[in-house]
């Protein structure tokens, strides 16, 4: 989450693990699925979403 420059805190954690998950599922590869969710949490983030 450092790389990514992003606070930790549970509620993201478990948020991006069930995308990533939800991707894998999806037959995403583990690249596709970790960029996807990273992206999708970060602009959440940025957009002042409660998470």
């Amino acid at each position: 989450m450092m790389k990514a420059e992003m606070v930790y805190s549970k509620e993201i954690a478990n948020e991006i693990c069930d995308c990533y998950y939800e991707e894998l599922i999806q037959n995403a590869s583990h690249q596709d699925a970790k960029k996807k969710c990273k992206l999708e949490t970060k602009e959440n983030l940025n957009h002042n979403r409660k998470i």
